[in-house]
């Protein structure tokens, strides 16, 4: 099939899009013949248009489309609860269906020619998405999760391979526990062990000694683990932050930024800005930082971040006033916060 939906991590899925382009020729396909386009600004005969197209003095045209599935999720849910208050407008002709403007697409995407490979790339979406659900019999679809326990060690491992290193099990089950399943910042951090250990095995004492950087996104790894309710995963991190050498008014500052990055993303999500753009307007520079905040944004609904940044001021509040001793305070919030029933 030339048409391919790849989503999940978004590392995975980069590593996963690098693989299938080059398999279908991208390093001597033309760059006339290859197109890279936003969802949020694509339309429906504007692709297909690109899609059907003969390819250039060429003999494949490759099509890359970002988020354009994202744009979707969550449709398929509102209409079943909306169904009813419906159905006057679905039997006078109108439709209800999900997919609105893109509802012709699948049926389009089975003509195209097999010169064109279009590669859909999405991050973190649901399986009951409603374009996922009708491009399945048309497309290949590529789901891609991020690996965790024992999968995740045999991932670094390999990683550590591909990149001229071995690894021992004490510095992967360090690393593991430093960084959790983030893999763009462990393979940064394999890369950097890497050159370091130049040649031997990468030790749990280079781990320590090499990644200092990694810390800081135990502070993003902290936030999701509070806005998803999992106090297992939030209340360590605290703790490690706080070993670190972290003070209470430095935690509570970033949390509070990165609470307000999420609210703010989320904010540009929904009125459908695009990517390229919002780096820019949240006034960061990290590829990084932008893709994790995204992709945060993405997963949290805008009563969940307000109700956390809401809880995050009253205990700065009582931190600075004296009524409540930091340590104390901090743990009390992180453990109401990521409550799985709160507010």
């Amino acid at each position: 099939m030339p048409v391919h939906v790849i989503y999940g991590d978004s590392f995975l899925v980069s590593a996963e899009l690098k693989k299938l382009a080059a398999e279908a020729g991208a390093d001597t396909v033309m760059e006339s013949n290859q197109h890279r386009m936003a969802g949020s600004q694509a339309k429906l005969p504007e692709l297909l248009a690109v899609v059907n197209a003969m390819p250039f003095l060429d003999v494949a045209r490759l099509v890359v489309v970002e988020g354009l599935l994202t744009l979707l999720e969550g449709r398929g849910q509102r209409r079943g609860r909306s169904r009813a208050v419906n159905n006057n407008a679905a039997s006078a002709g109108s439709s209800t269906s999900s997919l609105g403007e893109w509802e012709g697409l699948a049926p389009a995407l089975s003509q195209i020619p097999d010169t064109t490979q279009l590669f859909l790339v999405e991050g973190a979406i649901s399986d009951t998405n409603p374009l996922l659900r009708a491009l399945q019999s048309v497309a290949l679809v590529h789901k891609l999760t991020a690996p965790n326990g024992e999968t995740l060690a045999r991932w670094i491992k390999t990683q550590a391979q591909n990149k001229g290193a071995g690894i021992s099990p004490a510095a992967i089950n360090s690393l593991a526990d430093l960084v959790g399943s983030d893999l763009w910042v462990l393979d940064r951090e394999l890369e950097k062990l890497s050159l370091y250990a130049s040649g031997r095995n990468i030790e749990e004492e280079d781990v320590r000694e090499m990644v200092s950087q990694v810390r800081e996104a135990n502070i993003f790894n902290m936030v999701d683990a509070i806005v998803e309710g999992r106090a297992a995963v939030a209340l360590p991190l605290l703790q490690q932050i706080r070993q670190d050498g972290k003070d209470a008014s430095y935690i509570i500052g970033m949390v509070e930024r990165q609470l307000r990055l999420l609210a703010l993303a989320r904010d540009m999500i929904e009125q459908r800005v695009p990517q390229g753009e919002m780096g820019s307007r949240l006034g960061v520079n990290s590829q990084f930082v932008l893709r994790k905040t995204l992709d945060q944004a993405r997963r949290h609904s805008r009563e969940n971040i307000t109700y956390c940044y809401q809880r995050l001021l009253e205990a700065d509040l009582a931190i600075k006033r004296g009524r409540r001793e930091p340590d104390l305070a901090l743990e009390l919030l992180v453990a109401d916060l990521a409550s799985p029933v709160r507010g």
